[in-house]
């Protein structure tokens, strides 16, 4: 049986563009334009995800969220919260307290870029997730990512994704991941430059980074990967083709680590 979302914005080409989005990747899609509505949508039709915009007509977002978390019928639905207010706005990470102080599962700031947005339903949705393993993956190589996200979502893993070098040091500072696995062979920056963006910011450099690369098969000295990988700070590095026990294995013991 498909998934059902809920979407409730009154942004009809919001609507629309994850609609389009949700569609594709098989899910069944509702939709309601103002908040009253949204709450009837939800007891209706009981989704399995609600993506809720914080300014709404007549009701909005953040009084809609707290309604459908008292409610018994309801309060079991994650809510993904969407909003166009930002860090700048107040000095704050605005969405993520909104969030947090209405009940939701998840936020993103508007506008919402569709990979994200999937990560972030994807996540909800999976009844196996748990706070501190949430895994930022970024690589090129879209079957890979795909491949990789199906295994480690299994395994009750969050996974975020991106597929270019500065898109991933982007995606790390805003959704600080408990373990980020960089490929090296990246557009934009490649992983080297990547892993020491990382390790030199104060608010990331606790993350644990593993390195991903073929590299090491195509040159002519013995572990060349492995030594760039160890002197620009990564923790670990692994050859693909990645052996995906072998990877499981190691991300456990950072995150054991690194929560201990």
């Amino acid at each position: 049986m498909k998934k059902k979302v809920l979407l409730v914005d009154d942004d009809q080409d919001v609507i629309s563009a994850l609609q389009t989005v949700l569609e594709s990747k098989g899910f069944q899609v509702e939709a309601a334009f103002e908040g009253p509505s949204g709450l009837k949508k939800a007891k209706a039709e009981k989704p399995d995800l609600i993506v809720l915009d914080v300014m709404l007509p007549d009701l909005d977002g953040m009084a809609v969220c707290h309604a459908l978390k008292k409610d018994p019928s309801t309060r079991h639905i994650p809510v993904l919260i969407l909003t166009s207010l930002s860090e700048s706005d107040r000095g704050i990470n605005a969405a993520r307290l909104i969030a947090e102080g209405h009940g939701a599962e998840g936020y993103l700031e508007k506008p919402v870029e569709p990979r994200l947005f999937m990560d972030h339903v994807y996540a909800l949705l999976n009844p196996k997730r748990k706070k501190g393993r949430r895994v930022l993956l970024v690589d090129d190589d879209p079957d890979f990512v795909e491949t990789l996200r199906v295994v480690l979502a299994d395994k009750g893993y969050e996974v975020i994704t991106a597929h270019a070098g500065d898109e991933g040091f982007e995606t790390a500072l805003k959704e600080r991941p408990d373990i980020v696995l960089l490929d090296i062979m990246l557009p934009v920056k490649d992983g080297y430059e990547v892993c020491q963006e990382i390790k030199e910011h104060k608010d990331l450099k606790m993350i644990p980074v593993i390195m991903l690369t073929s590299i090491g098969r195509k040159l002519t000295e013995p572990g060349y990967g492995k030594i760039m990988a160890q002197s620009h700070q990564a923790d670990d590095y692994i050859e693909k083709p990645v052996e995906v026990e072998e990877l499981l294995r190691r991300i456990r013991k950072f995150l054991k680590s690194k929560n201990s």
